[in-house]
């Protein structure tokens, strides 16, 4: 699948480096137009021959992510009920975690495949059970 290449006004390159630099306070996320990111996203998957669920999950999050900073930068003063600040709290837990995955996974990568234990047998059946 090709890559996803956000082109705006003030970055262009991949989504999780402009995640990055807004995280890193690098960018100011109210130079970034949300809609435009969306759109070019949108534009790019209907060019793909393969439908990548992985790779829309991942910016569906990212996206999320997006979305929930710059509300926040432009709200800063919004009160909101407990459910609300819960579901922030549980996306921001879900963000850790995708994070943290993501950062083990490049040496799960690295590693997969280079001593293995047991060699699926090329004569293996299987037999139905039912």
């Amino acid at each position: 699948m090709d890559k996803y290449v956000v082109k705006i006004t003030h970055f262009e390159g991949p989504l999780d480096l402009l995640l990055e630099l807004i995280e890193k306070r690098k960018l100011h996320i109210n130079d970034v137009s949300l809609s435009q990111v969306t759109d070019d996203y949108i534009a790019h998957v209907k060019t793909l021959q393969e439908f990548s669920i992985p790779g829309i999950a991942h910016f569906v999050l990212t996206a999320a992510t997006l979305l929930l900073i710059k509300s926040r930068s432009l709200l800063p003063g919004l009160k909101l009920s407990d459910e609300e600040e819960a579901d922030i709290k549980d996306l921001e837990e879900r963000l850790r975690v995708y994070r943290k995955i993501k950062e083990l996974s490049t040496h799960i990568k690295d590693r997969f495949g280079k001593k293995m234990i047991f060699e699926r047998g090329e004569n293996r059946t299987i037999i139905p059970v039912f």
